[in-house]
């Protein structure tokens, strides 16, 4: 059970490189569609590539379909959706920094959520690796200048992160992780459909000049990149191994290997746009490493998740 959790850790935080990374690519693409835009096309590749995936065990997913898995299926989709609507929607009245700050911080409320709501304990250690994360975060960011709507949409995202962390946790227990994650990924891809229809009508009648006419530009092909790699890698695959990963994780572990994401996302601009970080930055970047690695680490019986709390 341990080198279990151990291999998925290693793996999730493989997820949490790719998305922090792709941030840098991502963020380039957002200046030619609307971010329901590309949401649709980033989760609709993802929803393809599992379905390939199905049909390559010769397993169709409505094989592995039932009322359990509809109903949480739908849920997380919406809880999914709601954070990634949130994120992108208060960027447009915050800063960066701000933003990821306050992303961030969905490490120390998957604990708290834990404790309130399904009445979790939390070991010493789960604490400390939190804070450390924390710590890094506030370094690597800047830490907060201000708070305004953009700031609150954003701990909103934060929030709906957690929730779909600690959510996943419990239910991935009782159902198929495939066919869970497929009607995640299909209930984001209808959710953005539908708020692009109708917030980005633009965007949406512009994707062929920008998917097909601009194919061979500088611009289409960062834009086919960041649908590729974030459909399939940064969706699909991610999806997939956090549901079936936390069948051996705990959901606090999660949120501190996902802390890595500010992290991947500095080293990205680094690379990719040449920014340049500060001695802060780097200071805070080893404190998110130390938190990340006492989740890994540290050993220590967590109670039993009583799933009675969310039925």
């Amino acid at each position: 059970m341990q080198s279990k959790a151990h291999f998925w850790g290693w793996v999730l935080l493989f997820v949490s490189f790719v998305w922090g990374i792709e941030f840098s690519l991502v963020h380039k693409s957002l200046d030619t569609l609307g971010p329901n835009t590309f949401n649709t096309l980033r989760f609709g590749i993802a929803v393809i590539s599992l379905s390939l995936y199905f049909i390559l065990l010769r397993q169709p997913l409505w094989a592995k379909l039932n009322k359990s898995v509809l109903h949480h299926g739908i849920i997380l989709g919406a809880v999914l959706f709601t954070g990634f609507a949130a994120q992108t929607i208060g960027l447009q009245y915050t800063t960066a920094s701000n933003a990821g700050f306050i992303t961030g911080l969905n490490v120390i409320l998957v604990p708290i959520i834990a404790l309130l709501w399904l009445k979790q304990p939390q070991q010493w250690f789960v604490w400390l690796g939190v804070a450390l994360a924390v710590v890094g975060t506030l370094l690597l960011t800047g830490g907060l200048s201000g708070f305004g709507s953009g700031e609150l949409l954003v701990l909103l995202c934060a929030l709906m992160f957690a929730v779909h962390i600690v959510y996943t946790g419990v239910y991935v227990r009782e159902v198929d992780p495939l066919a869970l994650t497929q009607v995640q990924l299909i209930t984001v891809t209808l959710l953005s459909l539908l708020a692009a229809a109708y917030y980005e009508q633009e965007s949406l009648l512009a994707l062929p000049e920008h998917l097909i006419s601009n194919a061979n530009t500088e611009v289409g092909q960062t834009l086919w990149l960041a649908l590729l790699l974030g459909g399939t890698v940064g969706t699909s695959l991610a999806y997939v191994a956090q549901t079936i990963g936390q069948k051996y994780l705990d959901a606090w572990r999660v949120g501190v290997i996902y802390a890595t994401e500010p992290l991947f996302a500095a080293l990205g601009g680094f690379w990719i746009l040449s920014e340049t970080l500060s001695s802060y930055a780097w200071l805070g970047a080893g404190f998110i490493i130390a938190g990340m690695l006492i989740a890994e680490l540290m050993e220590g019986d967590q109670p039993e998740v009583d799933d009675s709390a969310l039925a």
